[in-house]
């Protein structure tokens, strides 16, 4: 379980890297601690982000790590912008090639989101990602980046992807 919540921020980061392309994606994706409760079915947040994780194709997942491995700043630009032209032509499948495509029509992205995901990545425990991570999620839900964002929040929220999660042990 301690491995899958190392990797469950990287889905945050997935879509950060296919809408900004930036380094700031790749550093979200920092471990979450123990999961943290949420509305949606019957896992907590943390578990949400573990599941949509491990939907992702192996090759994306392994690209992103790789990405958030990288040495330097520009490297991991670097990386990001390669992730993101893979996803865009199909190189992780359509369904990623599908998300990609409807995460580019939400650029640019708010500021305050922008600011948001800023602070995110300057969090110093895994604890306080999480509890930011979550109340970027509350944020979006609420309309607060705008009506792109929360209609996008309100579909992932919904989608039987999202909706199947089972937590871990049970």
């Amino acid at each position: 379980m301690r491995k899958a919540l190392v990797l469950a921020a990287a889905s945050i980061s997935t879509a950060a890297a296919l809408v900004l392309g930036g380094a700031a994606a790749a550093n979200a994706a920092t471990p979450p601690p123990a999961p943290t409760p949420t509305s949606s079915g019957s896992c907590s947040f943390a578990q949400h982000l573990v599941h949509d994780w491990l939907t992702l194709p192996k090759a994306l997942r392994t690209d992103l790590k790789a990405a958030k491995a990288a040495d330097s700043k520009a490297e991991r630009l670097k990386d990001l912008k390669a992730i993101r032209s893979r996803a865009l032509a199909g190189d992780y499948g359509k369904a990623v090639e599908s998300r990609a495509e409807h995460l580019r029509g939400l650029r640019p992205l708010p500021d305050a989101l922008k600011a948001d995901l800023t602070t995110l990545r300057g969090e110093s425990t895994r604890a306080q990602k999480v509890q930011e991570a979550g109340e970027i999620a509350s944020k979006a839900l609420a309309g607060d980046y705008g009506d792109a964002i929360q209609s996008l929040a309100k579909h992932v929220q919904s989608s039987p992807r999202w909706q199947s999660c089972t937590p871990k042990g049970s």
